[in-house]
This record gives structure tokens, C-alpha cells and sequence, in this order.
């Protein structure tokens, strides 16, 4: 007797829906760290765009460092020449973007996580060095962030 009936059974079916689980178990968390690198890498190219149109900023102010023009008030997200998506707080010193909150301070450039994996860690920029900051929050999840974002000093100048 010939078999007319055509098709899958529900074993083959079952086990081809194992083998996408156990595949795509194995990708996605490499996935999330990729898509988090990418994330802290812009975060990062803007730190750096916002640290040198700073420091333009305060030569022209006659000032002698971005960090300088930050404390009397010359230096504000809205005077800067770095084109930025996002809304200001903090009288200019604040701007909340998607992915982070970048904060001009007088210690420092930051810019803090508010989406994805690591809410909360974040990076700071003093014009040389790109630091993982690990003083908000939980100090273990701060140092996973900075282990999934690949380092946890980038320096600049080499040294």
C-alpha cells in the first residue's frame, strides 16, 4: 500500500523547532553585546564631537579649558556646534537622548545609559581619557556594563 499522505510529522516538526531554539539561544546574547558595543561607541564618538566644541567654545570665551567654561556658565549644550538629537534640562547642561544623558560638569563629560542592558552605568570624558563610570547604582551590574562594552579605560593619548 502506498502512502499518500505527504507531509511532516510531528516528531521532524518538533525537532526542527529545538534546533532554532538552541541556535538562536546561542546568538542573541552575542547579539545584545554587539548592539551594546554600538551603542557606548556612539556615545563615545559624541563625547569626544562635544568635548572639542567645548574647548572651542572656551578659547573663544577667553577661557583656558572646556571645563573652565562649564562652571561660569559660557559653555551649554545649546551653544555648542555639535548637531545633537534630544531635549535639554539643567539650564542647558543636560541633554537627554535616546540611548543617554549626556551631562557637561565641571569634573567631567558624562554620558549615562537610560536604554537597554545597563540603565544606569555609563561613561565620563576629561579630553584624554574615556572611563567607565561604576558609581551609580549597583556596583556589580556597573562592572558587567563595562565588561560587555569592552573595556574600562580608552585612552586617548596612548599612555
Amino acid at each position: 500500500m502506498i502512502n499518500k499522505n505527504k507531509g511532516f510529522s510531528l516528531i521532524e516538526l518538533l525537532a526542527v523547532c529545538l534546533i532554532i531554539a538552541i541556535l538562536s539561544s546561542l546568538a542573541l546574547p552575542s547579539y545584545r553585546r554587539s548592539v551594546e558595543r554600538t551603542r557606548v561607541a556612539e556615545a563615545l564618538t559624541l563625547l569626544r564631537s562635544i568635548y572639542d566644541s567645548c574647548e572651542r567654545l572656551s578659547w573663544e570665551n577667553g577661557k583656558d579649558n572646556c571645563f573652565a567654561g562649564i562652571e561660569d556658565g559660557t559653555v551649554t549644550f545649546r551653544k555648542l556646534d555639535v548637531v545633537m538629537k534630544g531635549t535639554f534640562a539643567n539650564n542647558g547642561l543636560t541633554l537627554n537622548t535616546d540611548n543617554f544623558t549626556y551631562t557637561l560638569a565641571s569634573s567631567g563629560l558624562t554620558a549615562t545609559s537610560v536604554k537597554g542592558q545597563h540603565i544606569g552605568s555609563g561613561v565620563s570624558y576629561d579630553g584624554r581619557i574615556f572611563s567607565c563610570l561604576t558609581t551609580q547604582g549597583n556596583q556589580e551590574e556597573n562592572q558587567q556594563a563595562c565588561q560587555d562594552w569592552g573595556q574600562v579605560t580608552w585612552n586617548e593619548g596612548g599612555n
